[in-house]
């Protein structure tokens, strides 16, 4: 390693200009999921495929960051480090912006402190911008300052921009198989107030058809309200129930979280319900008994009928809090905040999984901010500037 004395010393180095101007720029660039029943984005979407080629990937050959892999389904693998001591890291951010979806002015980028909110340091604003800009912008000015100040990592990082907006794996699957390695020890950079997040429940999403007959509303009787119907299955489901909870996930649960009826027309009911179930998983949990449990609960709903067939799905993670990789990221963010940081278990569902079902312990980790689910989004320049030098430090001590 040449240019710099100690990791005190880069970290000192960090520009916080850069990463400020990066952060804010990227935020105005669209990646949103649209508002509506389908929300799912694909990882090729044009917007999405613009975001990573035309903004992401022109940044990094800007710094000079020009070990660049390209994964299917427009995902972006950027590395560094001639791997010769066999540690290696992995890091990976989203691209599609799934929330905060009523804020004024999505993609201002602008920089303002949100005092309203109970903050009282500037902060920059945009849709997406605590899901995935701001981590983005951290990596990007890590990396550059890894370059510049032409540090030689012996061993190897892998800085992942994944498109997934499906709520599945499958981006995780293809970047993983075009690495080829295994990596030590992984970080999903989302917002956990600098928590330490060792595990998530998985989710599968299990679509419901009901049918029934349409009719004019006002001969109710010659029809068959598929209103009625998904009524119905929302009061079914709340019989469900299970014996045990996880100690650190917690339970399980499967309610319906989007409806959609057609035909949607003038006074009339509607003869067809589609609705879409949130079941969430703990570990051990079968997919297809997920379903089945659903399918037999909606069973006698004649004179309707009823179609139940599995989506989309995510599994659930954990990771040992006693692991090596942990060790790593608590002594990187010890040196930064000047205290351990917590430890938490999510109730959402993430690509962490994908990367332990690889034998790769992957957490999640990272600053943020904003109104959640879809209030205004902000993350503040500290938080921007401490996760950068997390970041630096748990490269620079493990891969140098």
């Amino acid at each position: 390693m040449t240019g710099f004395t100690s990791t005190d010393d880069l970290v000192g180095r960090l520009d916080q200009d850069f990463l400020v101007t990066t952060t804010s720029e990227l935020a105005k660039v669209p990646t949103e999921v649209p508002l509506g029943f389908d929300t799912l984005i694909e990882p090729d979407h044009p917007k999405l495929v613009h975001y990573v080629q035309d903004v992401v990937r022109p940044r990094l050959v800007e710094i000079g960051a020009w070990e660049l892999i390209d994964a299917p389904l427009n995902n972006l693998i950027a590395t560094m480090g001639d791997g010769s001591s066999g540690r290696s890291l992995l890091l990976v951010n989203y691209t599609p912006a799934q929330h905060n979806n009523l804020m004024d002015d999505p993609f201002s980028g602008k920089i303002a402190i949100p005092s309203e909110f109970g903050v009282d340091t500037p902060a920059i604003f945009g849709q997406g911008v605590s899901q995935n800009k701001v981590h983005q912008a951290v990596m990007l000015t890590v990396m550059k300052l890894l370059i510049d100040n032409e540090v030689d990592l012996s061993g190897r990082l892998f800085w992942v921009v994944n498109n997934e907006g499906r709520s599945s794996h499958e981006c995780s699957e293809v970047i993983l198989d075009t690495i080829g390695d295994t990596p030590d020890f992984g970080i999903v950079q989302i917002p956990t107030e600098f928590a330490v997040s060792l595990g998530n429940r998985g989710r599968i999403d299990i679509d419901v058809m009901v049918e029934g007959k349409v009719t004019h509303s006002s001969d109710p009787g010659s029809g068959l309200s598929a209103i009625e119907g998904a009524a119905e299955v929302v009061q079914r489901l709340k019989q469900l129930s299970w014996p045990d909870r996880h100690p650190q996930l917690g339970g399980r649960h499967a309610l319906v979280y989007k409806i959609q009826y057609d035909p949607v027309a003038p006074h009339t009911i509607p003869s067809n319900a589609h609705l879409t179930i949130d079941r969430r998983l703990l570990p051990g949990d079968d997919l297809e008994a997920a379903v089945a449990e659903v399918r037999e609960m909606l069973k006698g709903m004649e004179p309707f009928q009823v179609t139940v067939s599995p989506g989309v799905h995510m599994l659930p993670a954990l990771v040992d809090p006693e692991g090596a990789g942990v060790a790593m990221l608590r002594a990187a963010h010890t040196s930064t905040f000047g205290e351990a940081p917590a430890e938490r278990y999510f109730g959402g569902s993430f690509d962490a999984a994908a990367m332990c079902e690889r034998g790769i312990p992957t957490v999640m980790y990272g600053g943020g901010g904003g109104v959640f689910p879809i209030g205004p989004d902000f993350v503040t320049i500290e938080d921007a500037m401490k996760e950068a030098e997390v970041l630096t430090r748990l490269v620079v001590d493990n891969l140098v």
